[in-house]
């Protein structure tokens, strides 16, 4: 299986996102998956013109030269692409919309039903990953996360996946990066590495795995009094 990570995160290596991607990946790689991650941000990546080029002058392929020639290059040889994404403004970033966006080349200009919804019907002779996707936010509750999960069911419905595509979300995400904290949450390391381990040798995440994925790292009223009082801190040494 090859893994392919988008890291969509401006603070690349270094953000809350590539502490959930990194174990992950590094559980998939013990079961014999091939993994990559390409950081966004590092990316030459034009905005989607509009134009429909890549429908009709050039059919499969967008007029921009940029480096999502060789995202979509890799797209096509993986198994999996797994969309990583600081939670911004209740969807994912700009960077990693603009690389969603360019993907158009590869679904065929026709209308067609597919289940309950009509889509355009992928381009003939491309071959489609499965999807992941993982986001982190710095609030202390799941629910902020409904937006981002709506988007993309709505793309699983259209590309025939029924709603399914499998997520892990993290709230409270801005602790990830604490070193003095890491010890008293090891278990959702481990979690992540067991989820990536799963999801090579049996095409999903246990239900089991999942529900550990989602707790509470720590308590929510902890957590809300603590961010406050940093930013009270950083705010009152300007």
């Amino acid at each position: 299986m090859k893994i392919l990570a988008l890291n969509g995160s401006p603070r690349g290596a270094a953000g809350n996102t590539e502490r959930m991607v990194q174990p992950f990946l590094e559980g998939a790689r013990s079961a014999g998956a091939e993994t990559e991650v390409l950081y966004v941000k590092d990316l030459r990546i034009g905005f989607c013109k509009g134009c429909f080029a890549c429908w009709t002058a050039t059919p499969g392929r967008c007029v921009q030269r940029d480096d999502m020639d060789m995202v979509l290059e890799k797209m096509d040889a993986a198994d999996t692409l797994l969309w990583a994404t600081p939670l911004y403004h209740f969807g994912m970033t700009a960077m990693l919309k603009a690389v969603m966006e360019r993907t158009l080349p590869l679904a065929d200009p026709h209308i067609v039903k597919a289940g309950d919804v009509y889509t355009h019907p992928g381009r003939s002779g491309k071959r489609f990953p499965q999807y992941l996707l993982f986001s982190n936010c710095g609030f202390p509750d799941q629910g902020h996360f409904e937006g981002l999960r709506a988007h993309f069911e709505s793309l699983a419905r259209a590309s025939g996946e029924h709603g399914t595509i499998p997520a892990v979300f993290r709230a409270a995400g801005e602790l990830l990066r604490q070193e003095e904290v890491r010890p008293h949450i090891q278990w959702y390391f481990d979690a992540l590495r067991q989820a990536g381990k799963e999801y090579v040798e049996h095409g999903g995440i246990s239900g089991e795995t999942m529900e550990v994925l989602h707790r509470d790292l720590v308590p929510q009223e902890m957590y809300i009094s603590q961010a406050n009082a940093h930013w009270d801190s950083v705010l009152k040494g300007k």
